[in-house]
């Protein structure tokens, strides 16, 4: 089946909460689609192409069983129904409390819905309006659960579904990333943040491959705005956040689109997206947005106008264009001994450094009547790790003598 093609919209102008686990700025300012804190939302881009619209009316009225967590059908009142995390095929994250039905109205509470012969809790799309990325979940909507999220599921029909994000949510399991799950076995496919075709007969992704405008398709996972970013989406802060929504007007716990993490500009789909800080010291986020340069006077705020691959574009200093790292210098050679190994390469996702040089070969170790052998030259220092491609260090130099001895091996 082919994977739909949906644009979707950026909340650039949506940060963390003022305060948010104290991380302020000092990692470097954010560019266009990232900096400081605010306490204020607006949409800068126009509507989407997804179909997906805001539900209109009131909050739905308080609800005591459908939709809340449980652990047996005891928890859910007369008649109810537990669906349980364990569920062989899948389970929603903290079980989901729910009925039988024939229609609607045999589902409690106002906009709920009977889907497949089961209730699910109705929920509006749009309120209340988030006003930051970390902002607290209404207990009136979907009861304020991380696990749901307010989706759109027929057109003008939105209900609370499963959610899930991180296997942190699934005790004994883990979370799949298209289902947003509990499972055995998840879905397997690219990562998130690789890059995809949305016309393939057959989804690519371990998640969704999703148009981000411009021709810019990329592999992502679904997620709901607000509530704990920490551990409840996209895998967690190193892994990705919930960035991307559907509509003009995003509200607190709504459907989303997650973002992969990122350390270095080519951790993202350059020159498509790049690496913009929102205020954490560990890693910043890719943003779908390419922004072509001459100079810096073509780039806003901290951004500098950099020289990449694909040409000058703004980026944000914060991060460096790749993480390519450096070996250490190789160890000394012992007595006729193997050279030191090279030091490591760097960690991040560049090409390794370069293996350090072997050590000499060491004195003389045998001597015949007429002739003093030497011992062997010391191996090359191993090639540093981190990358493909690394270059070995050089072979030792054999020990002085009549006879000298052999060159150590070339490093690995």
């Amino acid at each position: 089946m082919k994977v739909q093609r949906i644009s979707a919209i950026l909340l650039t102008s949506v940060a963390f909460s003022a305060g948010f686990i104290g991380c302020g700025d000092d990692d470097g300012g954010g560019g266009s689609g990232g900096g400081s804190a605010t306490s204020t939302t607006t949409s800068t881009t126009t509507s989407s192409s997804t179909g997906l619209v805001v539900s209109t009316g009131t909050t739905p009225s308080e609800v005591e069983y459908l939709g809340t967590q449980c652990t047996d059908d005891a928890d859910c009142g007369p008649e109810g129904l537990c669906v349980l995390e364990s569920e062989p095929e899948g389970g929603p994250s903290g079980g989901y409390c729910t009925t039988t039905c024939a229609n609607d109205g045999d589902c409690e509470g106002e906009g709920s819905a009977c889907l497949e012969g089961i209730c699910y809790l109705g929920c509006v799309l749009g309120e209340p309006e988030i006003e930051s990325l970390d902002a607290e979940l209404d207990p009136l909507k979907c009861h304020g659960r991380d696990e749901l999220r307010c989706e759109e599921v027929q057109t003008g029909l939105a209900v609370c579904t499963p959610n899930c994000g991180s296997d942190s949510q699934c005790p004994g399991r883990v979370c799949d990333p298209r289902s947003n799950l509990c499972v055995d076995t998840p879905n397997s496919g690219l990562p998130m943040g690789a890059a995809c075709d949305a016309e393939a007969e057959e989804n690519e992704c371990a998640g969704w491959c999703v148009g981000f405008g411009e021709g810019v398709t990329a592999c992502t996972e679904f997620c709901g705005f607000g509530g704990d970013v920490v551990e409840s989406d996209c895998g967690g802060f190193q892994e990705g956040i919930c960035l991307y929504g559907f509509a003009e007007v995003i509200g607190a716990g709504d459907f989303g689109a997650c973002t992969k993490a990122c350390t270095a500009h080519s951790d993202c789909l350059l020159p498509n997206a790049r690496c913009v800080s929102l205020g954490l010291p560990t890693n910043g986020f890719c943003i779908f947005e390419s922004e072509p340069c001459e100079d810096n006077d073509d780039c806003t705020g901290e951004d500098e106008c950099t020289e990449t691959p694909d040409g000058f574009f703004c980026l944000d200093p914060a991060y460096p264009l790749s993480g390519e790292g450096t070996g250490g210098a190789g160890g000394a050679g012992g007595a006729g001994g193997a050279g030191g190994a090279g030091g490591a390469g760097g960690g991040d996702t560049g090409g390794g450094g370069t293996g350090g040089e072997g050590g000499a070969g060491g004195a003389t170790t045998t001597t015949t009547s007429a002739t003093t052998t030497a011992g062997a030259g010391g191996a090359g220092g191993a090639g540093g790790a981190g990358g493909a491609s690394t270059t070995a260090g050089a072979g030792g130099t054999g020990g002085t003598s009549t006879t000298a001895g052999a060159g150590g091996a070339g490093g690995a």
